[in-house]
């Protein structure tokens, strides 16, 4: 069994973290805010319920990014995309060819960003990196030490910007996560297929009322996404697929997605959503203050429409939800977000690049 570091541990980080040890690996666990991790710094226990169950013994727990990565040769990154960048840039002194980088998911054009930083930073020889087109469990973290896992989604994408790369990946991965992943075709795949825009950040918008009322709970998909809303995340997604279509890319819609990942039926996004089980448990956020803010607009719906400007489509639902959010939120997703320049493409080759990452 391999030794597997995991940078992160939030809902997503605990999960991959449980999901590994059960398996047998030896891990270690990484998080910035050493006291976020206290109780798993004195037990090295994680609690795991759901798809997988169990109490499993961590390796090491720490925030200290070099014994995080010493000779470990496979790191998977569970961060919110929004904190990839300056990532990058910690794990600089650390990185060596030998290592492999998975970002999970990568959001959109998750790779690009982070290796552009690495550029930045003059790294001779770059690490493999690769995005996932999501994250692989549906879960929720309840405390410190305990995961409850929802689901183990399925067809996972995977990919690199080469399909060499990606194989050489995915043969580093252990085969407890191998059994849910499939190498994408393109980084184009993965990046467009970011699915979390979508079903993020116009709910969260649309119910802000009843998320900032103390006095009221609801359940995000179940009640949250109404007919109304799901069609209009339908529209939403309709630009998503023209991206794909203007580079060659066929993507599953929405629903389609859905019923692969979670292998259920339905005619329409509001019917999948309410046919997904395992969706039951899931409340809305508490705060407007939120990931599905805060990390899938700048990580996924302003490349989304700096690509569409670019191509000259005209894009009417996504500007439309970051217009909502730079007003809610006194923020300016657009400049801070996964633009152009932060991904570091040239406006007049930027399409070219792009296209480059085609099949």
């Amino acid at each position: 069994m391999s030794v597997i570091t995991v940078l992160g541990a939030g809902n997503s980080g605990l999960a991959m973290a449980g999901h590994l040890a059960s398996d047998g690996h030896e891990v270690r666990l990484w998080n910035r805010t050493a006291r976020n991790i206290e109780r798993l710094r004195e037990t090295g226990i994680i609690r795991c319920t759901g798809a997988v169950t169990g109490e499993f013994m961590l390796q090491l727990v720490t925030n200290n990014l070099g014994e995080a990565l010493d000779g470990v040769q496979l790191v998977l990154i569970t961060t919110p995309a929004s904190a990839h960048r300056d990532l990058a840039g910690a794990l600089v002194p650390y990185l060596t060819d030998e290592k492999a980088i998975v970002l999970n998911p990568g959001r959109t054009f998750g790779v690009i960003e982070f290796e552009h930083v690495l550029y930045q930073h003059e790294v001779g020889v770059p690490p493999l990196v690769a995005e996932m087109q999501t994250i692989i469990h549906t879960c929720r973290k309840t405390s410190e030490d305990t995961i409850v896992i929802l689901a183990i989604k399925q067809s996972v994408e995977l990919a690199t910007r080469t399909k060499e790369d990606t194989r050489k990946v995915c043969e580093l991965l252990p085969s407890c996560l191998t059994d849910y992943i499939v190498p994408a075709d393109s980084l184009l795949h993965t990046s467009l297929g970011n699915v979390g825009a979508v079903l993020h950040c116009a709910p969260v918008l649309l119910n802000s009322g009843w998320i900032e009322n103390e006095k009221t709970e609801f359940k995000y998909y179940y009640d949250g996404i109404t007919p109304t809303i799901a069609r209009y995340l339908e529209k939403l997604d309709g630009e998503r697929l023209r991206l794909g279509q203007q580079f060659g890319v066929e993507l599953d819609n929405i629903c389609n997605w859905m019923k692969r990942t979670y292998q259920i039926s339905g005619d329409s996004l509001y019917e999948c959503i309410q046919n997904n089980f395992h969706y039951t448990t899931i409340d809305a956020p508490q705060s407007l203050q939120h990931r599905y803010i805060f990390e899938d607009i700048p990580c996924g719906l302003v490349p989304y429409e700096a690509i569409g400007k670019l191509l000259g489509l005209n894009f009417h639902f996504t500007p439309q939800v970051i217009d909502l959010a730079i007003e809610f939120m006194d923020f300016d997703f657009r400049t801070t977000g996964r633009n152009l320049k932060r991904l570091g493409f040239r406006e007049e080759t930027a399409l070219a690049a792009i296209g480059e990452l085609a099949p």
